[in-house]
């Protein structure tokens, strides 16, 4: 029990700084390679009818796929990408598309 709850102690303050490179890594992925169709706001554009991202029913692993494998005039990243930035951008549009 002793070595579980220290393992849990020094498990949690790393977590932190993990999640937000994960944020970051996220948030530069998007607008490198994402925004130009989906919009810097993620909202879409009419031109390329790209889906609005606020209002998207598919969870993080759903979207996470659709980055890898493509959809519909969607191309596939899974050569574009690794899984780590399509993970790492699939949670930040998750997110809500948090502030650059």
């Amino acid at each position: 029990m002793k070595r579980r709850l220290l393992a849990l102690a020094l498990t949690v303050p790393l977590a932190a700084p993990l999640a937000a490179a994960a944020g970051e890594s996220g948030l530069v992925t998007f607008h490198t390679k994402c925004s130009r169709c989906h919009g810097e706001d993620g909202r879409g554009q009419a031109i390329f009818n790209t889906p609005d991202f606020l209002s998207s029913k598919l969870d993080a692993a759903a979207m996470a796929q659709v980055i890898s494998k493509g959809r519909a005039r969607m191309p596939s990243f899974a050569t574009r990408l690794t899984p780590d930035e399509i993970k790492a951008v699939a949670a930040y549009i998750k997110a809500g598309l948090p502030a650059k």
